[in-house]
């Protein structure tokens, strides 16, 4: 049974050092958020930790280092980073417990369904995947924001734009988990037929 290597440029690359960084600012973070100390410099780093999930893919598209280690790392940095986030929020009191239960949930669901029908392929990013991912990477940090004296209906915001966010991450949840379904059945049709 042969395993399959990555090369050096498959994983070196300008974008995938950009994922890292992002899944690295969780630790700054959380931490930051627990002892709920420095409300701007955290809201300057959750918007960082949004805008890098869009400069990795530029980065990837525009020069051409698109790779497959990118490819499986980089949800996996929106979802655990996106889960992180939104439970300490929960825990600071920054967001109703509901938003973290809802996305968290969504997500250990999907892996479990997709570990029972053995994908071979993660669903690709939906149009509607997309809005969710923006409309949450936008509302945590204005959740944040809003804890700035002054700054205060940023919260109010926020946590409108994080509720929004978590519907939309269980609608489109739902919508990843039928097209693994069908197509693992699909699949399987084809071994059938031959």
């Amino acid at each position: 049974m042969s395993e399959r290597r990555f090369s050096r440029s498959d994983w070196l690359t300008i974008p995938n050092a950009v994922t890292v960084a992002r899944m690295l600012l969780l630790v700054p973070i959380a931490y930051l958020l627990v002892v709920d100390q420095h409300p701007v410099l955290t809201a300057v780093l959750l918007t960082i930790f949004g805008m890098t999930d869009w400069v990795d893919g530029f980065i990837a598209r525009r020069f051409n280092q698109v790779s497959r280690v990118g490819e499986i790392l980089d949800p996996i940095a929106d979802r655990v980073g996106v889960a992180v986030v939104a439970v300490v929020l929960v825990a600071a009191d920054y967001l109703p417990d509901w938003i973290a239960y809802s996305i968290v949930l969504t997500d250990l669901t999907l892996a479990t369904i997709y570990l029972l029908f053995r994908a071979r392929h993660r669903p690709p990013v939906s149009r509607l995947g997309k809005a969710r991912t923006a409309v949450l990477m936008a509302g945590l940090p204005l959740t944040v924001f809003g804890r700035i004296p002054g700054l205060e209906i940023g919260a109010t915001i926020g946590v409108a734009f994080a509720s929004l966010g978590a519907v939309l991450h269980v609608i489109t949840g739902v919508t990843y988990a039928w097209a693994i379904q069908r197509e693992s059945r699909s699949a399987i049709a084809n071994e059938v037929s031959t």
